[in-house]
């Protein structure tokens, strides 16, 4: 409960998917309090959002780079797989 209001607990994959619009502030308020609270309580989303915000600062910078085509094929696939893999054993934190 947050300021007399009941939250509903978002799980770390809805987390995961949605990270980018909030970095963005592009969500709901509602939704935006959910993702608030979860950041409080899980470390490991918080860790992600702090690391997100890091790479937007990194890639904002005029002295930007590419990331070899390679490189970036491999953590997209090993983000994916992470994803999928914690969504089927029911992981929420």
């Amino acid at each position: 409960m947050l300021d007399g209001k009941t939250i509903v607990e978002i799980s770390c994959f809805e987390v995961w998917r949605r990270i980018s619009d909030f970095v963005e502030d592009d969500v709901s308020p509602d939704l935006k309090q959910r993702l608030e609270f979860h950041f409080g309580r899980c470390k490991h989303c918080k860790a992600l959002l702090d690391g997100t915000r890091n790479v937007i600062a990194l890639i904002g910078d005029e002295h930007a780079f590419d990331i070899p085509r390679e490189a970036s094929e491999r953590i997209t696939s090993s983000l994916l797989r992470r994803i999928e893999a914690d969504a089927q054993d029911g992981r929420t934190e």
